[in-house]
């Protein structure tokens, strides 16, 4: 079992998933400005991320969760990503606020 972390974009909201195998969505948690800080600075043990929203059937799809931002390995490496998306939800998240991503992490 390979698990990813993922920053998802639809219209309306932005969501961080919990990706098994790239096929199935495990955990789907709404971003806020700590999930997205932790999700793109240390994620930790992906296995032990939890809450969010329960997963229909048919949400266990991650592409049904809208356009991917950014996909994370568990040892942290970055497997996807689109910069113009990420550099503009990093403005929205952070830098409009007078904060960086990592202002968060803990």
């Amino acid at each position: 079992m390979s698990l990813t972390i993922q920053w998802r974009l639809r219209p309306g909201s932005d969501t961080v998933l919990i990706v098994e195998d790239g096929t199935h969505v495990l955990v789907a948690i709404p971003v806020d400005a700590a999930i997205l800080s932790k999700a793109l600075t240390d994620p930790g043990d992906l296995s032990k991320w939890e809450g969010g929203k329960l997963i229909e059937a048919v949400d266990r799809d991650p592409n049904a969760w809208g356009t991917l931002v950014i996909e994370r390995a568990e040892g942290g490496q970055i497997l996807n990503m689109d910069p113009e998306p990420f550099w503009n939800g990093i403005y929205d998240w952070f830098r409009s606020r007078g904060v960086d991503y990592d202002t968060y992490a803990s």
